[in-house]
């Protein structure tokens, strides 16, 4: 029997103020509370650059630590 997943939202372009992208909260001393993104980025760049990034909650985000700054 297949395994059965849950949808993920998807934004284009522009996406609410709580969620956050790994950089945006990497800038802000924090890293994803879940190794799972809730929503997914659609965006496109001029002229033809398409990607999607994965979303995380912010307020599930925890403090980066030294062990996960170390080499």
């Amino acid at each position: 029997m297949p395994k059965r997943f849950t949808p993920v939202p998807k934004y284009r372009q522009l996406y609410p103020e709580t969620l956050a992208t790994a950089d945006e909260l990497k800038a802000l001393g924090l890293k994803p509370g879940a190794s799972t993104p809730v929503a997914l980025l659609e965006y496109t760049r001029p002229p033809d650059t398409n990607g999607v990034c994965a979303l995380y909650a912010r307020d599930q985000a925890v403090p980066i630590t030294a062990l996960d700054t170390t080499p």
